[in-house]
Formats: C-alpha cells, sequence, structure tokens
C-alpha cells in the first residue's frame, strides 16, 4: 500500500476537528490519581477554618490553561474551607492580575453555588510582585513579616495598610507560621521554594505545568514537597477527588476514585460546582494524542518507503 503526503492544511483541518468535536460531548475517561495529586488534595482537605496559607501565584497568560485551571481547583478548596491566604509573585509583573482576576472568578462560583465570596483584606491580601525570585523566596524564607511589611493593601474601610496589620497576617512572624506554602507557577520559582523554603519544616505544595512534572516529580519523591498536581492530570485528579470523593464508595456500592498511597477517606464536596476546564479538556487531549500518534506513524511509513525508493 502506498501512501502520499498528507497537505498540511489537512492536517490543520484535523486537528481542528479533534480538538473541538469533543467539547460537545459528555465524555468520562476513567481516571485513578497520580500519588501527587491524591497527596495535594489530602494536605488541603485537612486545612482547618482560620488557618493561614502563603500561595505563591507566578503564571501569566501563556498558561493559563492549566495553571488557571490549577488555581480554580485550589482556590475553590480554601475557599470552602475558610483559610485565609497572602498571595504574592516573584516570577512576572502580569502574574498578579492574572490571579486577581481567578479569584473574582472564583468568588462568582462560590456566590451561585450559596457559599460567602471571599473578601479582600479580611480573608484575603495581596501582598505583591516581587522581581529576581531567587532573591525574593529566600527572604520569604528568611523573615516573611520584614518582606511584606512593606507592601499595603485597602481595608475594609478603604484604607491603605501594611498587609501585616490584615486578619491574614496579623500572627505571622515567619515562614514556619503558615500552615501551607503553596506555589502556581510555570517557571523555575519552585527550584527556588525548595532550595530556600523547605529545610524550614513548612509543608510545600506545587501546581506546575505538564512538561514540569519530571523535575517535580523528584522533589515529591524525596519528600521535599508534600504534593504537587501535574498540567491537566493534576486537575482532572482533583476535580474529581472533589466531585467523587476519595476512597469513598457511591451510593451503588461502587468504589469510586481510590488512591493507594493515600488510604484517608476524604469527603470532597459532592453536590457542589467542583468540574472545569480539567473535565473539560481531559478527553480532548486524548483526542489529540490520538491524532498526533497516528500521524507519527503515517510519517514513518511514508519515511520507510522514500528510502526503499531511493534503494531501486
Amino acid at each position: 500500500m502506498k501512501f502520499k503526503g498528507i497537505p498540511k492544511y489537512t492536517v490543520y483541518l484535523l486537528l481542528v476537528l479533534f480538538a473541538s468535536i469533543p467539547l460537545f460531548f459528555d465524555i468520562k475517561v476513567p481516571n485513578k490519581p497520580f500519588d501527587s495529586s491524591a497527596d495535594t488534595f489530602k494536605v488541603l482537605m485537612n486545612l482547618q477554618k482560620g488557618d493561614t496559607v502563603l500561595l505563591g501565584s507566578d503564571w501569566t497568560g501563556s498558561t493559563r490553561g492549566e495553571s488557571k485551571a490549577e488555581l480554580i481547583a485550589i482556590l475553590r478548596i480554601l475557599m470552602r474551607k475558610e483559610v485565609k491566604f497572602a498571595l504574592w509573585s516573584s516570577a512576572d509583573p502580569q502574574s498578579p492580575r492574572c490571579a486577581q482576576d481567578v479569584i473574582t472568578e472564583v468568588n462568582t462560583m462560590m456566590a451561585k453555588e450559596g457559599s460567602r465570596p471571599y473578601k479582600r483584606w479580611d480573608d484575603w491580601v495581596q501582598a505583591g510582585y516581587y522581581p529576581n525570585s531567587d532573591v525574593a523566596i529566600n527572604n520569604v524564607g528568611q523573615d516573611v513579616k520584614k518582606m511584606f511589611s512593606s507592601k499595603r493593601d485597602t481595608d475594609s474601610t478603604g484604607k491603605l495598610r501594611s498587609v501585616m496589620e490584615s486578619p491574614v497576617l496579623e500572627k505571622i512572624e515567619k515562614v514556619q507560621d503558615f500552615k501551607l506554602v503553596i506555589d502556581v507557577t510555570a517557571s523555575k520559582t519552585t527550584d527556588f521554594h525548595v532550595q530556600f523554603i523547605s529545610a524550614k519544616k513548612v509543608p510545600m505544595i506545587f501546581a506546575v505545568t505538564g512538561v514540569m512534572v519530571p523535575e517535580t516529580q523528584v522533589y515529591y519523591n524525596s519528600g521535599q514537597i508534600a504534593g504537587f498536581l501535574g498540567g491537566l492530570k493534576g486537575v482532572y485528579d482533583m476535580e474529581g477527588m472533589m466531585e467523587k470523593r476519595l476512597n469513598i464508595p457511591d451510593k451503588d456500592g461502587k468504589p469510586g476514585i481510590v488512591s493507594e498511597k493515600v488510604t484517608d477517606k476524604i469527603e470532597g464536596f459532592p453536590g457542589k460546582d467542583n468540574t472545569g476546564n480539567g473535565t473539560k479538556y481531559y478527553p480532548t487531549l486524548h483526542f489529540a494524542l490520538l491524532l498526533m500518534i497516528a500521524l507519527v506513524i503515517i510519517g514513518n511509513v511514508e519515511m520507510m518507503q522514500a528510502r526503499k525508493g531511493a534503494k531501486s
């Protein structure tokens, strides 16, 4: 059988079709969460009302497909459990605005499901953007109070005040006072967190892009971080565990989502709006990968035929 080259416009059309058509159907993809995702879910769900976490947001629009979805999933848990958070960024000047827009979006989601929207200053504060990630993260590890004391945010009366005076940070003296450090990132800020903060013995979790999974897995395997979400799969894991619970059979006795690494029975938030881009885009990713595999096979067959033709 002789193949002829596929016109590039046909390839583009196939890609559009494979990437868009699955979005119009409710396709169920069987899933077993990664150990790192299950541990991340456990750490977040173990937080208590009134706890304070340090939330780094170091991504921009270029990775919004993964990073934004990861941040939404994390914020849903923090807000539902009424955990306070201080938001800060060090990777890109656009990062704070991207994160604030997501907070507004999740607040709208919370209001629709009947939950209390988060108030700036009382429930979360913007601790600012700091250039030079390595220096900034090192300073946070050394002295949080000194690092953030010069930053101002608007209090509930409209007055600009130091973020350290807010209900979020008023009891924070050092990084160990946070119950958890989170970094949602598309850059090397994870390396600096491990380098400067892991020795402080404060739990850390990361939410990274798919291409960063192998390097982040090393930190997880070594115990330097408590868990991480890796790309779209991590988002799909998180949304599934929030929706279907973890290690708890459903009402029909079916096992649901099970983790061998995390054996705790974790309730999640069944009945609430838990799904998003992870559930929406994960099937599409499989279709796109299927097309890629098919095109690679066709390309290799044609290359072998061309070599045989050159020898004859």
